[in-house]
């Protein structure tokens, strides 16, 4: 039996709602506009990257299961809140971002779109790639007001599919933009405002 959720928790969960509920929206429209795509390279490897996204937000969902469910860190309303706001800040940048793609979005598989073009506004005037940052901080702080080990291996189960997109990502754009990219790069940071 699961344990009741913490009121920080449930915050960061709405949060998460919400975000689905964005990129079902985004789905849905992406495919009634009908765009032209073709898949990238590394196919195998984006989904191996989505799977393991997806085995964090299982651990995230279940952060009680067996053998995975000891305390890492205290849970108090300093981390719950700090957990919490950073979750709900994370989904609003990811949201944001996605809305700037517009139909140059591609979900889970990446793909280059008829017409592609390469976004270099709102967050991304900041960060490269500023979906993956805000999922990484949702992450983050929905594991902050958990506390358990489930939920840290999450952040690190993350962070090493979005890295591995970032990477995939690079590519593809690099490969795409030629000398537009490589401008963008060197006036951006990748995935930490400021820092990375």
């Amino acid at each position: 039996m699961m344990a009741a959720m913490s009121h920080f928790t449930l915050l960061a969960w709405g949060a998460w709602c919400i975000l689905c509920v964005v990129w079902m929206s985004g789905y849905v429209a992406d495919r009634r506009a009908g765009v032209p795509a073709r898949l990238t390279p590394h196919l195998g490897l984006q989904v191996a990257a989505s799977v393991l996204l997806l085995f964090a937000f299982a651990l995230l969902l279940r952060p009680n299961l067996r053998g995975l469910a000891a305390a890492v860190t205290p849970q108090n309303a300093l981390l719950g809140t700090l957990g919490a706001l950073l979750a709900v800040a994370g989904v609003a940048w990811a949201i944001w971002a996605r809305l700037m793609l517009g139909l140059n979005w591609s979900g889970l598989v990446m793909q280059v779109k008829a017409r592609h073009e390469l976004v270099q506004t709102g967050p991304y005037a900041i960060v490269r790639h500023p979906i993956y940052t805000g999922i990484l901080a949702a992450v983050l702080g929905t594991a902050l007001t958990l506390g358990k080990l489930a939920s840290y291996l999450a952040v690190a189960a993350a962070l090493v599919a979005l890295l591995t997109r970032v990477e995939i990502e690079e590519r593809m754009m690099a490969a795409e933009f030629g000398e537009a990219h490589a401008a963008y790069r060197r006036r951006t940071r990748k995935l930490i405002p400021f820092v990375w």
